[in-house]
């Protein structure tokens, strides 16, 4: 169990942090999550004081089911808001509760000042084979 509990967010984070303007159509951001490779956009904040979204490929898939027109439709009227966050020292297995108490598939990484990474729970369970050879390496 000890091994649990020093697995942390950082250890598993993905680093590139894709963001994008609210005012995007669904359809750009499902094209730029396809560039850039990720599964998640960030979205930001029209004004100072409004709290940062995510749009995740799920969001728009699940839109497209429902003859959303994703070509009319904003990021910004879509987001998921407010964005769950979590920092990157904290154990994975908190991240993991707060993925389904929040019944949410990304947290985004947050150091204090800024977003520096998105966690996803299939980042956690890629984690799992080195939380695994960690485990087994105590009883060795």
């Amino acid at each position: 169990m000890s091994s649990v509990k020093r697995l942390k967010v950082r250890d598993v984070i993905a680093k590139e942090v894709a963001t994008i303007d609210p005012s995007t159509s669904l359809i750009d951001a499902a094209k730029r999550m396809v560039q850039r490779g990720v599964d998640a956009l960030i979205v930001s904040p029209l004004e100072k004081d409004e709290p940062f979204g995510i749009i995740t490929q799920t969001d728009v898939v699940d839109l497209f089911a429902d003859e959303v027109d994703i070509g009319k439709v904003t990021v910004g009227e879509m987001a998921n808001k407010p964005l769950f966050i979590v920092s990157p020292g904290m154990p994975i297995l908190y991240a993991a509760k707060m993925f389904r108490k929040g019944g949410v598939s990304h947290l985004a990484v947050f150091n204090g000042q800024e977003i520096i990474g998105v966690i996803s729970y299939s980042d956690v369970l890629n984690g799992l084979p080195s939380l695994i050879e960690q485990i087994y390496s105590e009883f060795d």
